[in-house]
């Protein structure tokens, strides 16, 4: 009889290996691929203290720069990129041998191009780029490129297949989703996601923040299946999760 225990990984030359396997995408999907990447303690709680850093686990951050290293895009919501100091990406030397070329363009998704979004961003040249909604103000767009910003401007239509176009207009194969509960609760919604990479925290938040793993106006049920899953010594639980039943 199998069992039905997780592997337990460490950050060994094996074990990396092993962990870089197990983020491998399924093979059935086609890209460009949306692929989040979110993190949350056992009861559901997302961020502790307004971030979703106070949540990782030394394993959880092998992940998290793991899908970094294997993604062309970085996408993240304006709030989440401003609330966690989103910056430049770069390549953990821990993959830097598994990754050619540069590392990804991080991609901050706005609806309104506020102005503390734009200061954010300027000054990143290409590295930090601007993802607008369809049908933003033409002058916001025009005053952030004058700041040095570099902005896309999404097709009409639902967000997700607005976010792929622009993936496969910029020969991205890999999207690398990484939050908030919005903008997934969104891209969930419309069925965009292709997988989920949760990392599940060993611990349970008491009289937390309400800050669910991914929200939105109505209720919808998004089948999944699990595709990966293992353990560390120190605790935790790291899955992979293909989204069923919403591509070919």
């Amino acid at each position: 009889m199998r069992s039905t225990r997780p592997p337990v990984l460490d950050d060994d030359p094996e074990a990396l290996d092993a962990i870089w396997t197990a983020l491998e995408p399924d093979p059935a999907l086609v890209p460009p691929l949306i692929r989040a990447v979110m993190i949350s303690s056992l009861d559901g709680t997302t961020t502790v203290d307004g971030r979703s850093g106070g949540l990782g686990t030394p394993t959880d951050r092998l992940v998290y720069t793991a899908m970094r290293a294997r993604a062309d895009l970085v996408l993240v919501g304006s709030g989440t990129a401003l609330a966690e100091g989103y910056g430049p990406a770069e390549t953990s030397p821990v993959w830097a041998d598994r990754r050619p070329g540069p590392p990804p363009v991080v991609l901050v998704l706005t609806r309104t191009l506020p102005d503390a979004l734009v200061e954010h961003c300027a000054g990143s040249g290409d590295r930090v780029r601007i993802a607008a909604a369809h049908g933003v103000d033409v002058d916001r767009v025009r005053a952030a490129r004058d700041r040095g910003v570099t902005v896309h401007v999404l097709g009409p239509g639902p967000t997700g297949a607005a976010i792929r176009s622009l993936a496969a207009h910029l020969h991205a194969d890999e999207v690398d989703l990484e939050g908030g509960p919005r903008l997934l609760g969104a891209l969930l919604a419309e069925g965009a996601v292709d997988e989920l990479v949760l990392s599940l925290a060993p611990e349970v938040i008491v009289g937390g923040e309400d800050s669910p793993l991914a929200t939105g106006p109505a209720t919808t049920r998004v089948p999944m299946r699990v595709a990966a899953a293992f353990s560390c010594p120190r605790g935790g639980l790291y899955t992979r999760w293909v989204v069923g039943g919403r591509r070919p």
